[in-house]
């Protein structure tokens, strides 16, 4: 395994792609298998 792998930009690609309510909106409707309407409330929490 390739170990110069830079984390930190592989991170802040992910942190970046999942802090849109709309993606994480899809992401979540297709890991649960269910249907979440467009105008549902998105409350992004970190930790």
């Amino acid at each position: 395994m390739n170990q110069n792998v830079n984390r930190k930009h592989k991170d802040s690609v992910i942190s970046a792609l999942f802090s849109t309510p709309e993606i994480l909106r899809e992401l979540y409707s297709a890991i649960e298998g269910i249907d979440i309407p467009q105008d549902a409330i998105v409350d992004i929490n970190t930790l």
